[in-house]
C-alpha cells in the first residue's frame, strides 16, 4: 500500500514536469495493481440428529398403535393356529388309515394333504405380509407427526440439516449435544396436548 502511494506522489510530481512516459508507465502500474478481495462471510451449517426408532419408542400414540397391531396379530395367529391343528388331524388321520388303504387311494390323499400343506404355506406368506403392511399403516401417522415436528424444531432452530440415525449408516460418531430427540418429542407432546383442546 506505500508503495502505490509513492507511486501516486511521484505521478503528481512528474505530472507538473509533464513526462508523458512517466506518467503512462504510473497508470499502468495503478491499474495492474492487485485489488483486495471483499472477504465472504463464512456460513455455518448447522446440523441435528434425531433417532426415529428412539422417537417412536417414546411418543405419544405408540401405545394405542401397538396395541392395535397386537390385537390382530393375535387374530392372525388364532387363524394360523386353527389351519396347523387341522393339518396335524388331517395327516394322523391319514398315518391311520394308511395301512388299510388300496395305493390309488393313498395317492390321493398324500395330494390332498400336499395340497393342505401348499395353503397353508401361502396362508403364513400371506399373514406376513398383511402383518408387515398394517405396521407400517400404523406407523404411518406416527412417523408424519414425527417429520412434521422434525421440520418446526429445524426451522426454530434453523438448522440446515437433519439426520436420522436410524435410517442412515452413515453417522458414524455424533456429538450427543446435536441430539434433537428431546426437543421433537416436546413438540410432538405440544401438538397432541393443543390438538386435545
Amino acid at each position: 500500500m506505500t508503495h502505490l502511494l509513492r507511486m501516486r506522489r511521484t505521478i503528481w510530481a512528474d505530472a507538473a514536469g509533464v513526462r508523458p512516459a512517466g506518467i503512462a508507465i504510473a497508470l499502468l502500474l495503478l491499474c495492474s495493481a492487485p485489488v483486495v478481495a471483499q472477504r465472504s462471510t463464512p456460513t455455518t451449517t448447522r446440523i441435528g440428529v434425531i433417532d426415529s426408532r428412539q422417537l417412536l419408542q417414546e411418543m405419544p400414540g405408540r401405545a394405542k398403535a401397538e396395541s392395535a397391531f397386537a390385537l390382530e396379530m393375535a387374530r392372525a395367529r388364532d387363524l394360523l393356529r386353527a389351519a396347523t391343528d387341522s393339518m396335524k388331524a388331517a395327516v394322523e388321520d391319514f398315518s391311520r388309515a394308511e395301512t388299510s388303504l388300496r395305493p390309488a387311494q393313498r395317492e390321493s390323499a398324500m395330494m390332498v394333504i400336499r395340497a393342505r400343506e401348499v395353503a397353508l404355506e401361502d396362508m403364513v406368506a400371506q399373514l406376513n405380509l398383511v402383518a408387515g403392511q398394517r405396521l407400517e399403516a400404523l406407523q404411518r401417522p406416527l412417523l408424519e407427526e414425527i417429520e412434521v415436528a422434525v421440520k418446526a424444531v429445524r426451522e426454530r432452530e434453523r438448522l440446515s440439516l437433519v439426520l436420522d440415525l436410524a435410517a442412515s449408516n452413515g453417522v458414524v460418531d455424533a456429538d450427543t449435544r446435536i441430539n434433537m430427540n428431546s426437543r421433537v418429542l416436546e413438540e410432538i407432546r405440544r401438538r397432541a396436548a393443543t390438538k386435545q383442546e
